[in-house]
């Protein structure tokens, strides 16, 4: 099968109603990216989980840029694939605010379904949070930090943070994804606004790897599972390791979509807050594997 069947097969999958997806129950192919320890104090297990924010985006105390580059660059010279992925979470939405405010029982009950806050926007805090993620980023470039592409959700939120995170960089191109959203379904805050729309306020922005204006995902009445937001983080995580030149990218995107694809990388538990920068080091662990997703093989989709 060749690749545009294979991806074609994929995205019949998600684009009908999450609620009829049911993954199998075992993969054929096991998900082979796995997150390597060593580097940063969120994912290293033999350091104490650091408060939030950690100086650094979270380099031990030993380690340089420069190190994860010759990591990089060496297991690449044996054969064996490596990227470095640096998730951001959204900076604070007005349905973070209100689920604050009203608790979570009366949220989950009643206000996560109002049309207001529909595809939720940030507050002026949350584009604080972001204009402080873009001091520790430039920062960070400073001291020796690649990134050759920024990945982002195509939420409203999560576009607002990416812009304002690499305001300073406008060289890097960003590209859009639906595969790294929030959990879908019922919360009106998950609802994505038409692509046209987003087109025309971020010029920037590629957002040609969106196949639908409106959205093809969200249903009213039915939440995304843990098992199936699993699936969409391995298949997101395939789809950049594999898919993409960049070897270092910037991915702007959830806690929901972060913390599945913590799960399904082998990181351990970690708390992002809002507008968090947190570093993940893949390798594939199976240098002879071929991608599930390339060759048409998708059953671990």
């Amino acid at each position: 099968m060749s690749f545009q069947a294979a991806l074609l097969a994929v995205v019949a999958l998600f684009v009908a109603p999450l609620a009829a997806v049911t993954p199998p129950d075992e993969a054929t192919e096991p998900f082979t990216l796995r997150y390597v320890p060593g580097f940063f104090k969120q994912g290293t297990p033999s350091v104490d989980v650091p408060p939030s924010n950690p100086e650094h985006l979270g380099l031990l105390d030993n380690v340089s840029w420069t190190d994860v580059d010759a990591y990089i660059n060496t297991r690449a010279a044996q054969g064996v694939a490596v990227k470095l992925l640096l998730f951001l979470r959204h900076g604070e939405g007005t349905h973070n605010v209100a689920e604050a405010m009203y608790g979570t029982e009366a949220w989950d009950r009643y206000y996560r379904k109002l049309a207001e806050y529909t595809d939720a926007k940030l507050t002026p805090l949350g584009v604080q949070q972001a204009e402080r993620a873009s001091e520790r980023i430039d920062l960070e470039l400073e001291r020796g930090l690649k990134i050759d592409e920024v990945v982002v959700s195509p939420l409203e939120r999560t576009l607002h943070t990416a812009m304002t995170a690499f305001q300073s960089h406008k060289e890097i191109p960003k590209r859009s994804m639906e595969w790294p959203r929030e959990t879908i379904g019922v919360c009106t805050c998950d609802l994505r606004g038409t692509t046209s729309s987003k087109a025309a306020q971020y010029p920037s922005v590629d957002f040609s790897d969106i196949w639908s204006d409106a959205d093809p995902w969200w249903t009213p009445d039915h939440r995304e599972t843990e098992r199936h937001i699993n699936d969409r983080a391995r298949v997101f995580l395939t789809r950049v390791f594999y898919g993409h030149k960049a070897t270092r990218a910037g991915v702007v995107t959830h806690s929901g979509m972060t913390t599945a694809a913590m799960r399904v990388m082998g990181h351990r538990k970690y708390s992002v807050a809002t507008a968090e920068v947190i570093p993940f080091l893949l390798e594939d662990i199976n240098v002879h594997a071929v991608p599930a997703i390339l060759s048409g093989k998708v059953q671990h989709v």
